[in-house]
């Protein structure tokens, strides 16, 4: 169990691939799984050998089965009970079955406690924090800047996948390592937890992550005080170490260097034109807001687990529309507590909070405990819990439960065997899974090259692995339907729309499946006129599902363009600059409509908006001169 636990918290920050079609979460996610099978056995194994109880009594037990129960009736209720199983695709974490996951590690590691296992946990840890954190380190100063669309150098995330997640892990390592520094008793022990610190500290400042840095400094503050009551505790080596943090802090740049030290933002020969960013807190708040009225309609047990990306849509502010990601997917709430209120209810939201107080007196005994979980209280505010540091939020506990010392081993193969094969299949569909995604990111690559046949034979093999999976089915409808475009073949568009018509089935309230499918639609209909019509009819159901994102009505606006229906043209066309009053493609379309029906008055002021929001437009310069020059000609 000691090494296992040890895998489990040395691997999982650490890993990510290049092969899967999320790089950081999705490898994380079925890493834990496959350790968790192992975990769980292991602990049986030991069960029937008589070495430990099958279960130990713990103060959490209660209220861990409380929320296990509300994240079982709300997955039961789901809108999409597919999700809120296995998880929102691109992260997992978050779905009943991660959530099992957890617990199951929790009760299987719970009676195998020794000082040795927790011991190993804390080093464990730490090693690898310092792996993740000198390669932060080095991003910083690029050794990976050519690999990412993002600008590492700016915020380094490590193996994490973004900064805000680094910072969320590292506040968890900071007192845990500035309290083995304080304990050190040699020479040795004490340049090495030195070292862990800083460096962890370092890279905490490099993620430029306000939250992460806000939430470090709460937490060492309450072991600061802690430890500066301590009696056996030297007041000037505390103080020493807490001022070398806070000289990085002031040396190396990061948000609060410049809220102390603010400095005028310079750029020479910018190309930038109308850089408009809406800041974070922003966003935020309109989310938190959708989010609260997202309870309203559903107080009791939510929509679901995962489900947040497609019930947030329902209750989205119009104002989304106006802010810089205005047509981004969010597929959590951007605040734990939010999250779980919304797609878990009152009920989920009750038992969360109910585990956080017991979790909280658990650890207040143990203060370098009780900061590290904290830091976590305070990301998951304005975050979200990603893999590693669910790991943290429901196993650190375990540093503060009594050990436990096992019983000498028995013999009993045979009823061992009984553990170990539901195991063995059990750890080969958790990795048909995770291949089953690297056919999909294949396929996906296929089909962005216009290598159709490459990317329908990735695909089948995904769906061989999970059949029963939208993400893949939706996928396979796209591809097939550009070979039935190609090849003109009915056959194939008629496997395309069944595809798209079976992940809808699955996930009838996923947004993105409708847009998705309309497109499919599209490319049919260059083989068959009728597929037109349901390319219409999918945006109207989405339109109906996002009644304020104005992206999917200037997408039905556009259709019914094409077709020559212009009524319900301008009627979408207004509908998005309704919730949109800065959409210049929607104003510059309907614009285009209004010139074509000669009501230039309507357009010119049309083509004038344009250029206020887009001054760039050619296009827009363009009408306006036609309608100058026709204006001149009837005088």
């Amino acid at each position: 169990m000691t090494i296992l636990l040890s895998l489990l918290f040395f691997f999982t920050p650490l890993i990510f691939t290049s092969a899967n079609s999320e790089l950081f979460e999705l490898p994380k996610m079925y890493f834990v799984y496959g350790l968790t099978i192992i975990i769980v056995a292991t602990h049986l194994i030991a069960t029937i050998q008589k070495q430990v109880p099958l279960f130990k009594k713990t103060i959490l037990d209660t209220p861990l089965f409380l929320f296990l129960l509300s994240q079982i009736i709300s997955t039961f209720l789901s809108i999409d009970t597919h999700t809120s199983i296995f998880g929102y695709y691109s992260r997992l974490n978050g779905g009943l079955l991660s959530t099992i996951c957890y617990l199951a590690l929790y009760w299987s590691l719970a009676p195998h406690l020794t000082n040795n296992l927790k011991n190993n946990l804390i080093r464990t840890s730490l090693l690898s924090g310092l792996f993740v954190s000198v390669y932060g380190i080095a991003q910083h100063f690029g050794i990976d800047k050519n690999w990412w669309i993002q600008d590492v150098q700016s915020r380094v995330f490590s193996t994490l996948g973004q900064p805000n997640w680094l910072a969320a892990y590292l506040c968890i390592l900071l007192p845990v390592s500035l309290h083995q520094l304080l304990n050190s008793k040699s020479k040795l022990l004490l340049i090495t937890n030195y070292s862990l610190l800083t460096t962890f500290y370092i890279c905490l400042l490099f993620t430029k992550s306000k939250s992460g840095i806000i939430a470090a400094i709460i937490s060492l503050g309450i072991y600061f005080v802690y430890r500066l009551f301590q009696k056996n505790v030297t007041k000037k080596f505390l103080i020493i170490n807490y001022s070398l943090l806070i000289l990085l802090s002031l040396i190396i740049n990061n948000p609060i260097k410049d809220y102390i030290f603010p400095q005028s933002l310079k750029i020479e020969n910018s190309k930038i034109e109308n850089l408009n960013i809406t800041p974070s807190e922003d966003i935020r708040k309109l989310v938190w807001q959708g989010s609260f009225k997202l309870w309203q309609q559903f107080p009791l047990f939510g929509t679901g687990p995962e489900t947040f990306a497609y019930s947030y849509y329902w209750t989205r502010p119009a104002a989304h529309n106006l802010t810089s990601e205005w047509d981004f997917l969010y597929n959590k709430a951007h605040n734990e507590y939010l999250n779980y209120l919304a797609t878990t209810g009152s009920f989920g939201f009750v038992t969360y909070l109910v585990l956080i107080v017991v979790i909280l007196i658990v650890l207040f005994p143990f203060p370098y405990l009780l900061a590290a979980f904290v830091s976590l209280l305070i990301t998951n505010a304005v975050g979200f819990s990603v893999v590693t540091t669910s790991l943290y939020f429901f196993l650190l506990p375990l540093l503060a439960l009594s050990n436990h010392t096992p019983k000498p081993k028995s013999n009993k193969l045979f009823p061992s065997l009984l553990i170990i094969i539901p195991a063995l299949f059990l750890s080969y569909k958790n990795l048909t899974y995770f291949l089953a995604d690297i056919c999909y990111a294949s396929a996906d690559t296929a089909d962005v090259a216009n290598q159709y046949p490459t990317a329908q034979k990735q695909i089948q093999l995904a769906l061989g692995f999970k059949p029963n999976e939208p993400v893949y089915l939706i996928k396979v409808a796209v591809i097939t339907s550009k070979m039935a475009l190609i090849n003109k073949s009915p056959d194939l568009a008629k496997k395309a729309a069944t595809f798209a018509q079976s992940a809808q089935d699955i996930s009838p309230f996923n947004l993105n499946l409708y847009k998705e499918s309309a497109q499919i639609y599209y490319y049919l209909s260059g083989v068959d006129s009728q597929y037109y019509l349901r390319t219409l009819d999918s945006l109207t159901k989405a339109g109906k599902l996002a009644p304020t994102d104005a992206k999917t009505f200037y997408t039905l606006g556009e259709f019914y363009y094409q077709i020559n229906e212009f009524d319900p043209a301008i009627a979408n066309y207004q509908k998005a600059l309704e919730l949109k009053s800065n959409y210049d493609h929607a104003a510059f379309a309907l614009g285009k409509i209004y010139f074509d029906q000669k009501k230039y008055p309507e357009a010119k002021s049309l083509f004038e908006k344009v250029l206020q929001i887009a001054p760039t437009n050619t296009e827009a310069k363009n009408y306006l001169s036609k309608i100058a020059t026709l204006s001149a000609t009837k005088k």
